[in-house]
């Protein structure tokens, strides 16, 4: 192994620390020029036709096509199975987040809010629905309401996903200044 004189051992310390700056300041750069924003609501993806009929008495299995209709971003199907979902069981709490969800991207942002606060009596204990709640109000600019409604989701249990959601969440309206 070949061994270094001082000058070489010193043109080594200055390259390193040359080169840690300079990533550092490209990275700050980077972060400076391109700010962290909350992410916008996606848009929904064109009715297909004539909507298919809503039948069918099982819930389960209403769910499940609901649920493969919001990943597919046919959130007004899905919207009218979450709403046979509570026809059918008007206590199901995850029912009334998923609507809510599917109606704020579909644009009924008043229909959605009104789906999770009927929701949120049913069930006050459920995380996700305030999580989705702080999540339409802070789209809508409703920062107290998104804020309350955050704090809660983050309260109710810190330490799984939905409360580090909650967590990002609340950060970004901290930059923002609100």
């Amino acid at each position: 192994m070949p061994r270094l004189s001082a000058l070489q051992w010193l043109l080594l310390v200055v390259f390193l620390v040359f080169y840690g700056f300079a990533v550092f300041a490209i990275t700050r750069d980077y972060y400076l020029r391109n700010p962290i924003q909350v992410a916008q609501a996606p848009v929904a993806a064109p009715d297909q036709g004539v909507p298919e009929p809503v039948t069918g008495n099982d819930p389960e299995q209403l769910h499940q096509r609901a649920d493969s209709l919001f990943m597919s971003q046919r959130y007004g199907e899905a919207a009218r199975y979450y709403q046979r979902i509570l026809e059918l069981r008007p206590d199901d709490p995850e029912a009334y987040n998923d609507l809510g969800l599917s109606l704020f991207y579909t644009g009924d942002t008043a229909g959605a809010l009104k789906a999770l606060r009927a929701g949120l009596e049913i069930a006050p204990e459920l995380q996700r629905m305030w999580l989705t709640y702080g999540f339409i109000n802070l789209q809508i600019s409703d920062t107290a309401t998104a804020r309350a409604a955050l704090e809660r989701a983050r309260d109710i249990a810190p330490d799984n996903d939905i409360g580090g959601e909650a967590v990002r969440l609340l950060g970004l309206l901290e930059q923002a200044g609100d």
